[in-house]
């Protein structure tokens, strides 16, 4: 009889992806490594909400990795080793954004969704469907949208639609030149742009409804 379907676990999905740990580490950094090694289901739902799922592997990767980098070259960390952790996941998961944007030339589509910022702008039917449109080929349009925006609405909309930051993320990305209320602002400005129908025209997508 097959097992039943609510056991069976995917391949994905073992509790335990960290090594072993280093025989060189003494019996007190073993034991915080052990901690860490049983909590890790935990650990990843902590980096995952620092760094979205799309990202949680290397933030994760590097995070540990920066652990166990501490144990053997410091000695065990002082309290909670899951705390410490936590704060270099934190800021991974940042220095995982800074790079993004660092890269945004070679931005990729991740999906059909379109996302928005937290804030409460007018976004219509119509504008959704100019930004899928957009997001379909949005590698072929990065030049064209270069001179559409000035230098901030340009990395700023890639962000958001391409990479699905929000207003906080991307401050933090860009080394906080620019405040999450001033990446609103300029998500604002880029997609007023968009409705012009001059615009959309040189940008091959649809035209506003009549």
């Amino acid at each position: 009889m097959s097992e039943p379907k609510r056991w069976r676990k995917k391949p994905d999905q073992e509790l335990h992806t960290l090594g072993e740990p280093s025989p060189s580490l003494s019996p007190k950094e073993r034991k915080q490594w052990e901690k860490v090694r049983a909590n890790e289901k935990a650990l990843r739902r902590i980096t995952r909400a620092f760094a979205t799922a799309e990202h949680e592997n290397p933030v994760f990767a590097a995070a540990t990795k920066g652990f166990l980098t501490k144990l053997e070259n410091s000695g065990p960390v002082a309290g909670n080793p899951l705390t410490y952790l936590i704060k270099i996941i934190r800021r991974e998961a940042g220095a995982h954004r800074k790079k993004i944007a660092e890269e945004q030339a070679r931005v990729y589509p991740v999906g059909d969704d379109i996302h928005l910022l937290d804030t409460t702008d007018s976004v219509t039917p119509e504008d959704l469907v100019v930004l899928r449109e957009i997001k379909e080929s949005l590698k072929e349009k990065l030049p064209l949208l270069r001179k559409e925006f000035s230098e901030q609405e340009y990395k700023v909309f890639l962000l958001t639609e391409a990479e699905g930051m929000n207003s906080r993320e991307i401050s933090e990305a860009l080394d906080g030149t620019v405040s999450p209320g001033a990446v609103r602002q300029s998500l604002l400005a880029a997609r007023e742009k968009l409705k012009r129908p001059a615009v959309r025209a040189r940008l091959g997508v649809s035209p506003l409804a009549e």
